[in-house]
């Protein structure tokens, strides 16, 4: 039987130090987590695997420190951000950037894995599909790291610009101006498929 306590009641019994408490809100939501991570990072695998981990083990250190005056997912894509960009700087530092596939939020998998055995477009399309989606995340893992993270929130996590701000801690105005930048940078590397398709 699911648990029916709120995110918000999670949290006060893990301020307590619950460990039941903190199981079931890692089970609510580790595919949301680890979706995030993966995109923000440029693919799954074990460094994302990590980052996700060290998200949960920064709620569990960082649970005093919740107020439920916002939504719970606010909160906790703010401790996401944090992570990422953490491991993001410290993998610039080493420079050993690389890009892969986005994966499904909900499942983990490959979306390009995905298409490659969908198998429901001839070959041709499957090859220039699978193209315009290299290059859609090859153009996303180039943007800067503050605009992909705006990118990420608004077109797979579905939130409002205003949710956006709280999150990165940016005003709207800034927020929107961020998406505006960013679109702009992939409209222009993504051009060729974009009048290929007019």
């Amino acid at each position: 039987m699911a648990d029916e306590r709120s995110d918000e009641e999670l949290m006060a019994r893990i301020v307590e130090r619950d460990e039941e408490a903190f199981r079931t809100l890692i089970e609510r939501h580790q595919d949301r987590v680890y979706g995030t991570v993966a995109r923000m990072m440029g693919g799954v695998g074990p460094e994302a695997e990590e980052v996700a981990q060290d998200v949960f083990l920064r709620i569990w250190k960082s649970a005093g420190t919740y107020r439920a005056e916002g939504k719970f997912t606010s909160w906790l894509m703010m401790v996401v951000r944090n992570q990422v960009f953490t491991r993001l700087g410290q993998r610039k530092r080493r420079k050993d950037i690389d890009g892969r596939d986005l994966v499904d939020e909900e499942t983990g998998e490959s979306l390009l894995e995905r298409q490659a055995d969908s198998g429901a477009r001839a070959p041709s399309e499957e090859l220039s599909l699978r193209e315009l989606q290299k290059a859609v995340e090859e153009a996303c893992s180039e943007l800067p790291e503050n605009q992909r993270l705006i990118v990420h929130l608004r077109q797979y996590e579905g939130l409002e610009f205003e949710e956006i701000g709280k999150i990165t801690g940016q005003s709207l105005t800034a927020v929107k101006a961020l998406m505006f930048r960013a679109r702009e940078k992939l409209r222009k590397k993504l051009s060729r498929y974009l009048s290929a398709s007019n």
